[in-house]
């Protein structure tokens, strides 16, 4: 029995998609899911979530923070952020984490470092998933 995928954020799914194989950021590690997984929560990290469909296919997906449930073959993503590989504008990540690393290496008495590094961690993750797309091609 293949795997359900389903991902979401607060305002619209991002993807409901039959898979064979997940893997995703927990902050725990990388965690692989394949069926009949025993039931879990993880609590998500930025990073990329890889979703194998049933023609070996990868899609790749930058999640940010949230929750990864697994239950009776069906994963649900729900996510503070989430954005398929192809949706992501490179250029945008790209200027978010220099803005990041500059409020980080240079900050000003007001900085929220903690946001910072967050906002850092987010943008790298972003890129990631959009260089694996590109790698397909």
């Amino acid at each position: 029995m293949p795997l359900q995928l389903k991902l979401s954020v607060p305002t619209n799914q991002v993807a409901d998609m039959t898979v064979e194989y997940v893997q995703l950021p927990s902050e725990e590690g990388s965690m692989g899911v394949l069926q009949n997984h025993a039931p879990l929560r993880a609590a998500l990290q930025p990073g990329v979530m890889t979703a194998r469909d049933l023609e070996h296919k990868n899609h790749y997906f930058f999640v940010s923070s949230g929750l990864a449930m697994i239950k009776d073959n069906v994963i649900t993503v729900l996510a503070d952020s989430a954005e398929r590989a192809e949706d992501i504008d490179e250029a945008r990540a790209q200027k978010a984490g220099e803005r990041a690393r500059e409020r980080i290496q240079s900050p000003e008495p007001h900085t929220d470092i903690a946001r910072a590094e967050i906002a850092l961690a987010k943008a790298i993750a972003r890129i990631n998933a959009k260089h694996k797309l590109g790698a397909l091609h």
